[in-house]
């Protein structure tokens, strides 16, 4: 039995023992679909997540389990906060799980399906699987478009599958959410940056002066979350500002969900922040030439914007709205 297989199997085993009187009651027993996840980060696996979930909502198909569970050990070697151990973050919710999703893959043919968005196959043999993937590089730009728009959805399904442990609880008053990552990424280049390479640092003192101009914009000191993977003494410069906390030691789905309340997600060049102001649909300040992709149809919502830049009016506008909607809007 190969790696591939016995981790399908072992997979498929504990979503059994979380939910063994499932049985999917959907008509479409000829086409499933199935996310493949990959080794990266988290917001690279739920990309195909989000794409199969949606593909399967529109087109009516029972989704199988993804398996998140994956070896890494890089974090483990360079020290990371987070461990990437997803596999322990999440629950089967409504997909298809232990010996209904092993009699589905050993019964289909596999389709693999990259970036594209396909057209439902009809089956003219037997069962067919179609197993979403990510292109390797600049996968959100090449697939992003397939869930834009569907941010709430997603939002609602990934809070469903999350174990109820590693749910955040709702932040009471309206902040600002910052996300600080380093990790593996490679030191500060703001060149490298803004020809829009990825997996870079980005300068701390662009954190504090953009902080500093949407406070200025908005005029008032909003609270500020910092979210990181990085050493309080690499984050000094920021956490010095006043109105600032670090988020806690907690889970990444539940860094990435509580950033999804923020007014507004001052972003790192890492796809976790897209993810968390998508998801929550929340406006986002990005740094020149790391936007990359366009989460939300209304362009004031998301901005790129440098060192001393003035705020769009358009742009602090929305942040004000999210943090203090209109009374008709807050009571929905």
């Amino acid at each position: 039995m190969g790696i591939e297989r016995y981790t399908d199997f072992l997979t498929a085993a504990a979503y059994e023992a979380a939910s063994p009187t499932y049985v999917s009651n959907r008509s479409s027993g000829e086409i499933y679909a199935m996310p493949e996840l990959g080794r990266f980060g988290l917001a690279h696996g739920i990309l195909s997540w989000a794409r199969c979930r949606v593909w399967c909502r529109e087109h009516d198909v029972p989704m199988l389990a993804p398996n998140w569970f994956k070896i890494r050990v890089g974090p483990y070697v360079r020290g990371e906060r987070d461990k990437r151990n997803y596999f322990l973050l999440f629950q089967p919710g409504d997909a298809v799980t232990g010996l209904g999703r092993l009699a589905a893959i050993a019964r289909s043919e596999a389709r693999n399906i990259g970036p594209e968005w396909p057209d439902r196959p009809v089956p003219k043999t037997g069962p067919v699987l179609l197993k979403f993937r990510n292109a390797i590089s600049s996968n959100d730009a090449k697939s992003f478009w397939q869930v834009r728009g569907h941010g709430a959805f997603l939002r609602r399904e990934l809070l469903a599958i999350t174990k109820p442990r590693y749910q955040p609880s709702p932040v009471p008053q309206p902040f600002i959410a910052i996300h600080v990552r380093m990790g593996d990424f490679r030191p500060v280049s703001e060149s490298a940056l803004i020809r829009g390479e990825t997996n870079t640092r980005q300068p701390i003192e662009w954190y504090v002066d953009r902080l500093r101009a949407l406070r200025a914009s908005l005029g008032m000191a909003l609270p500020a979350v910092v979210y990181s993977d990085g050493c309080s003494r690499d984050l000094a410069k920021l956490l010095a500002e006043p109105a600032i906390d670090r988020a806690p030691a907690q889970q990444s789905v539940t860094d990435l969900l509580q950033m999804g309340q923020a007014a507004c997600v001052i972003s790192s060049a890492s796809g976790f922040s897209t993810w968390g102001a998508f998801l929550g649909q929340a406006p986002r300040l990005c740094f020149p030439g790391q936007m990359r992709i366009a989460v939300f149809n209304d362009p004031r919502r998301e901005i790129e914007s440098a060192f001393g830049d003035a705020l769009p009016d358009g742009f602090v506008g929305a942040v004000h709205t999210r943090a203090w909607p209109p009374v008709s809007q807050a009571r929905h």
